[in-house]
């Protein structure tokens, strides 16, 4: 067996499905250089990362991510006490410190510096088609006028648009919902609707990864990243924080600071509709 690696931190309820795992708990779902996903036994996604913010609610951050081409073959994962077992490298998550990944609920406006995001969409992804610009206003027009209907008709239409492991569309869905959790969060509690209709369309519609990205911020969880940027209370966190979410994927980042900047927008009595 390969030397043990420590598992550092994780999402305050991944730490939960970590620890209360059965003995056959999953098996690798995906690798990539930055992280590995599993296919977990309750059949939701987990990811493993190496150090750095959290760049998922349903993620676990490692000493190191585990370097292992068997690991794309797709191998069981199994749990023994405080260890976990894949391809014959073992976690430890004895000592792991949970991460707070619920928004917090803001006691006052967004930050001026959040209402002067530039653009960020590319031309070349969906949230730019006909398609994409059409959800964009349905959302911008749900938020703004306080409708979960005309909301709902403008999410159903982001998820899944695009292309890629979270396809634009989500990202955006992600970066609004977001600020919704933040700044409107008794306007979604009010509209329980909103929740299950985005997660039933989410559940089918997209890839895995987008789904627990969709899933999770319905449910009030995000990446670090994503917090650090809404709780911000100064331009230069704003900033910092805007630059580290951009490093996000190729093109996650961007997507989700898009649906930030439509969010705000509307939030703070601007334009909001798609750039």
């Amino acid at each position: 067996m390969n030397a043990m690696i420590r598992v550092l931190r994780a999402g305050s309820d991944v730490v939960e499905r970590l620890r209360a795992a059965p003995h056959d708990a999953g098996r690798v779902h995906s690798v990539f250089a930055r992280v590995v996903n599993l296919d977990w036994h309750d059949g939701r996604l987990l990811t493993l990362q190496g150090p750095g913010p959290l760049l998922a609610p349903f993620a676990a951050i490692l000493e190191r991510v585990p370097c292992s081409v068997a690991l794309r073959q797709r191998p069981e994962v199994w749990r023994r006490g405080d260890t976990l077992t894949v391809d014959g490298i073992a976690l430890e998550l004895r000592g792991m410190a949970p991460v707070d990944t619920v928004m917090p609920e803001a006691e006052s406006a967004p930050c001026p510096a959040l209402s002067g995001l530039p653009p960020t969409s590319s031309a070349a992804n969906g949230l730019s088609s006909g398609l994409g610009r059409r959800a964009r206003s349905r959302l911008a027009e749900g938020m703004r006028a306080r409708d979960p209907v005309a909301f709902i008709e403008g999410a159903l239409g982001l998820i899944g648009l695009g292309e890629g492991l979270t396809p634009a569309g989500d990202d955006c869905l992600v970066g609004a919902l977001a600020v919704l959790h933040r700044f409107a969060s008794s306007w979604l509690r009010a509209h329980p609707e909103i929740s299950a209709a985005v997660g039933r369309a989410a559940a089918v519609s997209t890839t895995r990864v987008a789904h627990e990205f969709v899933a999770h911020a319905l449910a009030g969880r995000f990446g670090g990243s994503l917090i650090d940027l809404l709780t911000a209370e100064s331009a230069d966190a704003v900033a910092r924080s805007a630059a580290r979410l951009l490093r996000s994927g190729a093109t996650s980042g961007a997507d989700t600071l898009c649906g930030v900047r439509l969010a705000v927008g509307v939030l703070t009595g601007g334009h909001g509709g798609p750039a």
